[in-house]
C-alpha cells in the first residue's frame, strides 16, 4: 500500500510542476487576456495521462500561438507569432515534459524506499510492459521483488550467523589434546673415510 500511495502522490506532484511550469510559459508566451488559468490545469490534468501527458496540451498551443494568435508588429495586428510559439516549444520540450522524469523518481524514491533509477526504470518499464496500468504495478512489482531479495538476504545473514556460532561452539567444546614433546633426533655418528 505504502508504494501504491508513493505512486499516486509522484504522478499527482508531477502533474502539478508540470503544469505550474507550463503555466509560467504561458505567461510569457500569450498577451494577458488570454485564458491563463485554464490553460495551466488543462496541461496539469493531462499531465496525469501516461503517455501523451502535458504535451497533448502545449503541442496544440504552440501550433495556436505559430499560426493563429494576433499580435501587433510596428504598431500592425498580424496573424501568428512564431517566435513566441518556437520558444514556448523549446521552453516545454526542454523544461516541461522533462520535468517528469526527475519529479517521480524522487517522489517515489524518498516515499517507498526504491532508489530513484529503480523508480524511474520500473514506471517507464511499467508503462512500456502493462501500458497506462503500469504505473502503479511496475512499481509495486519492483518494491515486490526488492522486499522479497531483502528478507532472503537477511535470512541468508541469520543462518550465517548461526553457523559461525554453532562451529564456535562445537570448537569451544572440544578437549584440547595435549601434544606429545616432539621427540629429539640424534645424530648417528658418520664413519669418516680414509683415503
Amino acid at each position: 500500500t505504502a508504494v501504491s500511495r508513493a505512486v499516486v502522490v509522484a504522478s499527482l506532484l508531477s502533474a502539478v510542476a508540470q503544469g505550474l511550469l507550463a503555466g509560467i510559459g504561458y505567461f510569457f508566451a500569450f498577451p494577458r487576456a488570454a485564458p491563463l488559468f485554464l490553460l495551466t490545469m488543462l496541461t496539469m490534468a493531462f499531465a496525469i495521462v501516461p503517455f501523451i501527458g502535458a504535451t497533448a496540451v502545449w503541442a496544440p498551443v504552440c501550433i495556436y500561438l505559430y499560426m493563429f494568435a494576433d499580435h501587433e508588429v510596428d504598431g500592425e495586428a498580424v496573424q501568428g507569432d512564431p517566435f513566441s510559439a518556437i520558444a514556448l516549444a523549446i521552453y516545454c520540450a526542454a523544461i516541461v515534459s522533462p520535468a517528469d522524469n526527475f519529479i517521480k523518481p524522487m517522489v517515489l524514491h524518498g516515499q517507498s524506499n526504491l532508489h530513484p533509477l529503480l523508480a524511474l526504470l520500473s514506471v517507464l518499464g511499467g508503462v512500456q510492459v502493462l501500458g497506462p496500468i503500469g504505473i502503479l504495478i511496475g512499481p509495486m512489482l519492483v518494491a515486490f521483488v526488492q522486499a522479497l531479495l531483502n528478507m532472503i538476504n537477511s535470512e541468508l545473514e541469520q543462518l550465517s550467523k548461526e553457523q559461525k556460532e554453532k562451529e564456535e561452539a562445537e570448537a569451544e567444546a572440544e578437549p584440547v589434546k595435549s601434544k606429545p614433546p616432539p621427540k629429539k633426533k640424534t645424530k648417528k655418528p658418520t664413519k669418516k673415510r680414509k683415503k
